[in-house]
């Protein structure tokens, strides 16, 4: 593999690296699948249709969207993502196709929507399974008739955006209780692309880590030119349920608190939660659910930490609703 030094133990980074990835660049990995991903990117970049992108909490499906938009014509024009889950039932309809001035309390001025903000680009709705059902027909007609209606007002406007949605959820599932429009999810699954967990594709694991490495070496101002084979090969043995967003953020914590020039397995079990210091202790007593508790507390502590304690990606990195989260924060006292 490219970057592998001559000592046996050691795998360096590459000092050839390009500055700013895009398009197709932006996906790493050599593994077979993600290699028929990128095909089939650079097959579907150029046409009209609607994306559906499937895959688990953290295996970059913000990434793929973006790298549809900037293989395709609207590259020049606007990227737009927008995480359904995080917009209420009150604001999404605004957020989405605008108001005008007295729409509502609080609608001081007519604002224009992210559909018309993305006109001749792309809108990315990262878990669309989230939409309530007022939302989801208005997604619909919008799809049928390419036009939107500004809360308030009576006019149409014309917009010409592509949407690329994703979602982690089971949607057929969704569908079967009535939760999820089947029709609004044929018109927005013109184009499925499944995104392999990073658990089916380890091999990519030193490519990525050397990747993450790289990238934080100048933002960190570290040192670092490699990491210990040993080290490798316990990254590459875990099942890593975040998946890749789990391991960037992993490497980046090593960094952080790596003193050497090279990312050793010590410090890797300094902040895996199965290898910390102390966790055998804690769940030795005979109080089952008492000892998850006490591991559950520490690792949403922990989690929280290389997210920046911001809440909404704490929630996607451990693969829970906002509102999971936010009972468990209450539940253990996490300020």
């Amino acid at each position: 593999m490219q970057g592998i030094n001559s000592t046996p133990n050691i795998m360096e980074i590459t000092t050839a690296w390009p500055q700013e990835r895009t398009g197709i660049d932006r996906i790493v990995g050599n593994n077979k699948t993600i290699i028929a991903l990128k095909n089939k990117i650079k097959q579907i970049a150029g046409s009209k249709a609607t994306v559906m992108i499937l895959g688990e909490s953290g295996t970059g499906k913000e990434l793929i969207a973006r790298a549809i938009h900037e293989e395709s014509q609207r590259k020049h024009n606007q990227f737009i993502p927008v995480d359904c889950s995080t917009l209420t039932e009150t604001i999404i309809e605004s957020e989405l196709f605008g108001h005008i001035k007295g729409a509502f309390t609080g609608a001081d001025k007519n604002k224009k929507g992210l559909f018309e903000e993305a006109n001749g680009g792309t809108i990315f709705l990262d878990e669309i399974g989230n939409l309530k059902p007022q939302i989801q027909s208005k997604l619909l007609r919008f799809l049928q008739e390419r036009e939107i209606k500004p809360v308030g007002s009576s006019k149409i406007v014309k917009v010409d955006v592509r949407i690329i949605s994703a979602t982690n959820i089971n949607v057929d599932e969704e569908i079967s209780q009535g939760n999820f429009r089947e029709d609004l999810y044929y018109r927005l699954s013109a184009i499925e692309l499944h995104i392999p967990p990073l658990r089916e594709r380890r091999d990519d694991i030193p490519v990525l880590a050397e990747h993450f490495i790289h990238m934080y070496t100048h933002d960190l101002q570290k040192n670092i030119i490699g990491i210990h084979d040993d080290a490798l090969e316990l990254l590459s043995s875990r099942k890593w349920k975040g998946n890749v967003r789990e391991l960037q953020n992993v490497i980046e914590h090593a960094m952080i608190i790596e003193d050497n020039t090279l990312l050793s397995k010590d410090t890797f079990t300094q902040i895996l939660p199965e290898y910390r210091e102390g966790l055998s202790q804690e769940l030795s007593p005979l109080n089952l659910s008492r000892a998850i508790e006490e591991f559950e507390k520490k690792h949403i502590i922990y989690v929280l930490s290389l997210a920046h304690q911001n809440k909404s990606r704490t929630a996607k990195m451990l693969g829970i609703s906002r509102s999971v989260l936010y009972e468990k924060l209450k539940k253990y006292g996490i300020q």
